[in-house]
């Protein structure tokens, strides 16, 4: 039976950058799993830990950066917004979130505006 390498956590965050900052410039968004089948640098099921570890690095590197978060572009099938842990994140961080699909618009709009520029 082969060994499987190792998995580079960092290698399958900056795919998903790519893969998010493409998006951001055409205006769009993801579902979970839909992003989750995209990644190619290694397997991850859009409810793993991992998956949402991931992300939330990411968002906190677009943070240090002085940049919007990409997550922003990850969002339920069934709403069209990020699921509660974005908002419960954003509310952590001080973001006041009384509105979230309100909230989510503004955040769509920054992220979008600033990738269209990049």
């Amino acid at each position: 039976m082969p060994v499987s390498e190792p998995i580079d956590w960092s290698a399958v965050k900056d795919e998903m950058r790519a893969i998010l900052i493409y998006l951001a410039k055409q205006r769009k968004t993801i579902c979970y799993s839909d992003l989750a089948a995209l990644i190619s640098t290694a397997r991850l099921h859009h409810r793993a830990p991992i998956f949402h570890r991931l992300l939330d690095e990411m968002s906190r590197e677009d943070a240090a950066e002085g940049m919007p978060s990409l997550a922003t572009l990850i969002v339920r099938k069934d709403s069209g917004i990020p699921g509660q842990g974005y908002f419960v994140i954003s509310a952590a961080e001080g973001d006041t979130v009384n509105d979230p699909e309100a909230y989510w618009q503004a955040r769509f709009d920054e992220l979008c505006d600033y990738w269209a520029t990049s």
